[in-house]
């Protein structure tokens, strides 16, 4: 299925000086791809999407608690006669608030002065704001990312985790007068999680000649158990480094039993997601990576 670019219904038109245009819905969230990343909307599809994830080049919709403008208004040059001529553009930023605790800092602390992204803005209704390009393609509005200071609460007030987005000099061409919004038939973007990471604990003795290993997969950040990821392709046991296959999985409420070749003796053997050559698991419109650590077989 192809994207579409979104138009408005003639009963949601408003009247506006030079002809009918629509308003935006309200943002909220937003999706940062590596600057690289651009959408052809003829040839989209969600597979291209879950490649892009996997191979981390896309951050699924990220939610915030509230979001404040932090612009910096365009600069000005009065003349003598009081006429004004405009220097600079100005640069659109935004600071993001989250209100998620001390485990999401530390994942989001690794975006800190990052120039890899580009921003997708998501709005309620499933549609995305992002950049046309001259040859049709969309991509993200370039961007700079910085994290705030950690709150923690003291008080009553609100705390959490701030990220400050700016937008790039040369992306402001775009967010001024080439931005588009577009939509997918095949999935709500507002639904589009990123990539979750799981804890994954061993939990039966390793013994030499058995054949299944009982593992427990949790939220890295959480006691919850993660339910679903139970194909046997997406999952690998490292055996002294190398890969092998994970013949069978069963899984009752976050508890897997997975089946392998027979272990050896005082060899170092751990699990880990292996989604199609990638460390993400692809389920839907929820992504899961993780791996546990290296245990050895009982001799």
């Amino acid at each position: 299925m192809a994207l579409t670019i979104k138009k408005c219904n003639a009963e949601d038109q408003v009247a506006r000086l030079g002809g009918r245009f629509c308003d935006e819905d309200q943002v909220s969230g937003f999706i940062l791809a590596d600057r690289s990343v651009k959408f052809d909307p003829v040839t989209f599809t969600k597979t291209v999407l879950d490649d892009l994830i996997q191979k981390d080049k896309i951050i699924g919709t990220a939610k915030f608690f509230s979001a404040d403008d932090n612009d910096e208004e365009a600069n000005f040059t009065t003349s003598s006669t009081g006429k004004r001529s405009k220097n600079t553009q100005g640069i659109k930023r935004w600071k993001f608030m989250f209100n998620k605790g001390n485990c999401f800092q530390n994942e989001l602390q690794k975006l800190d002065k990052s120039e890899r992204y580009a921003i997708f803005l998501v709005m309620q209704d499933g549609a995305v704001l992002g950049a046309l390009l001259n040859d049709g393609k969309i991509k993200g509005f370039d961007a700079s990312l910085f994290t705030g200071i950690k709150k923690v609460k003291t008080t009553a007030e609100g705390v959490g985790s701030t990220l400050e987005v700016d937008l790039e000099p040369d992306a402001m061409k775009y967010w001024q007068g080439q931005s588009v919004l577009f939509e997918s038939d095949e999935l709500d973007f507002t639904q589009l999680n990123p990539v979750t990471g799981v804890s994954v604990d061993i939990i039966s003795p390793l013994a030499a000649a058995a054949t299944s290993t009982k593992v427990k997969i949790s939220n890295l950040c959480a006691k919850s158990p993660v339910s679903g990821l139970t194909t046997p392709d997406n999952w690998k046991m490292r055996r002294n480094g190398i890969l092998e296959a994970v013949t069978a999985v069963a899984e009752a409420n976050g508890e897997y039993t997975f089946t392998h070749a027979a272990l050896v003796g005082n060899q170092g053997i751990s699990f880990e997601i292996y989604d199609g050559g990638y460390p993400v698991y692809v389920l839907d419109t929820d992504y899961y990576a993780g791996k546990s650590i290296t245990e050895k077989v009982a001799s």
